[in-house]
C-alpha cells in the first residue's frame, strides 16, 4: 500500500512539473501557474496576463512584467518602463528610461538624461530636468 501511494504521489508530482514546460493548446507558448486568480502568459517572447476564465486582461505585448506590488506592476517594452494597474491599464505610460521603487509615495524617473519624481498616480510632481 505504501509503494502504491508513493507511485501515485510521483505521478501527480511529475504531471504538475511537466505541465509548466508543456506548450498549452490555448495559443500561448507558456502559461504560468495561477496565483490570486491570474496567470502570466507568454507568446513569441512577450508577456501578458489572463484571468481564470482565460480572458487576456493584460495584453501580451510586454518584454517584461515585473512582480505585482500594491496593486501595480512595472512593465517594460524596448527598454522603456511604465506601470499597469490590476485592471491591466497602463496608468503610467511606458516611456521612461528608468523608474525607481516607490518610497513615501514617490519614485525617481529618468527620460533622455533628465530626472524627476512621479507620485503613485504617475503624475510628475518634480518635472524632468
Amino acid at each position: 500500500m505504501r509503494n502504491f501511494l508513493l507511485c501515485i504521489l510521483l505521478v501527480v508530482s511529475f504531471g504538475a512539473f511537466a505541465q509548466k514546460g508543456k506548450k498549452p493548446s490555448s495559443g500561448y507558448d507558456v502559461i504560468h501557474p495561477f496565483k490570486n486568480g491570474i496567470a502570466k502568459v507568454e507568446k513569441d517572447g512577450k508577456q501578458g496576463f489572463i484571468n481564470e476564465t482565460g480572458e487576456e486582461f493584460v495584453p501580451v505585448k510586454y518584454d517584461m512584467i515585473y512582480p505585482w506590488e500594491k496593486g501595480r506592476a512595472k512593465v517594460e517594452i524596448a527598454g522603456k518602463f511604465g506601470f499597469i494597474n490590476e485592471a491591466g491599464e497602463e496608468y503610467i505610460p511606458v516611456k521612461y528610461d528608468y523608474i525607481g521603487p516607490f518610497k513615501n509615495g514617490l519614485a525617481i524617473v529618468s527620460l533622455n538624461g533628465r530626472r524627476g519624481l512621479i507620485n503613485e498616480a504617475g503624475e510628475e510632481v518634480v518635472p524632468l530636468q
